[in-house]
This record gives C-alpha cells, structure tokens and sequence, in this order.
C-alpha cells in the first residue's frame, strides 16, 4: 500500500501529464484521490466545458500504462462530471 508521499508524488505525476495535455489540446484535471485496498482512485474531470473526460480514456489509458511501467502499480484514472 502506497505511503501519503507516495500517493502525493504520484498525483503530482498525473496532474503534470494532464498539464502537459493541455498543450495537446486534452483538457482535463484532478479533482479527487482515494486509497482504498492498495488502489488509488483519481478523480479526473474536464476542465473546460462542454468536454467529456470519457473523450480522453485513451489518453487517461496512456498516463496508468507510463506510472505502471515507472514502478506505479494499482493506480485507476476514473473519469468524472464536474458538479
């Protein structure tokens, strides 16, 4: 199970993916994380309107194969709605 550091290292890894997407014309951010049985859930949304994250699972699909390959296992981008 990931340690606190951990956790924020590796959002901080996901945020900065997601920053540099916005280059790419993908326009997502984080808005949540959760640890529950040694997975961490981020919580992705848009972060411009009338954007789906779901459009970005590749991408999203992409950022979890990059953390597994650098040693991030059991990390889950989840797409959300902005309230």
């Amino acid at each position: 199970m990931p340690s606190t550091a951990q956790v924020t290292d590796i959002v901080d890894k996901v945020r900065k993916r997601l920053d540099d997407g916005e280059k790419e014309g993908i326009h997502l951010k984080v808005v949540s994380e959760k640890l529950d049985d040694d997975w961490l859930y981020i919580v992705v949304v848009p972060s411009k309107p009338g954007v789906r994250a779901s459009e970005y699972a590749n991408y999203m699909s992409k950022i979890e194969r990059e953390l597994r390959a650098a040693g991030d296992d059991h990390v889950l981008l989840v797409p959300a709605l902005q309230d």
